[in-house]
């Protein structure tokens, strides 16, 4: 998995990618939690990690959707956010399908109603103080922002 890393100012910038597959996913995951833990706490950095994998997972199952393709991610920081960008090349984001759930309201006695797509985007919107998507050029990118309540370590 190719990397790098520059700091500029009070800013930093690393750049990674990998293929598209859930194996790769995990590497990012674990990539971006490492990183990340030098900059917030262990705890946020492990709610982060999630909404990161799962934007990963759905470039995986639905931009690339059982095609070959890469992932990459751009971390960077500046004293006020924690700011990831993830690109692809697949299939970009319907619009009607960047909307989430308004919430997640389900019966444990009735888990077939589980409710179909949208989820993740409830969890990453849970977990982020901000989303961005766009699709240009055949470029997607998802951009996920975490305000820092105190400047990175």
């Amino acid at each position: 998995m190719p990397s790098k890393v520059w700091k500029v100012n009070n800013m930093a910038f690393i750049h990674l990618s990998g293929t598209g597959d859930f194996d790769h996913v995990r590497l990012l995951g674990v990539a971006f939690r490492a990183i990340a833990e030098t900059i917030i706490s262990s705890a946020e950095a492990a709610q982060l990690e999630i909404a990161v994998v799962e934007a990963c997972n759905n470039i995986v199952e639905h931009a690339y959707a059982n095609q070959s393709g890469i992932i990459t991610m751009d971390i960077f920081t500046t004293p006020e956010k924690l700011v990831v960008n993830l690109r692809d090349t697949g299939l970009s984001i319907p619009e009607k399908a960047q909307t989430p759930m308004e919430s997640f309201d389900f019966s444990r006695d009735n888990l077939d109603d589980l409710p179909e797509g949208g989820f993740g985007l409830f969890l990453m919107d849970s977990l982020l103080d901000e989303r961005q998507y766009t699709s240009e050029n055949g470029i997607n990118t998802l951009t996920l922002i975490k305000n820092l309540q105190s400047p990175p370590l």
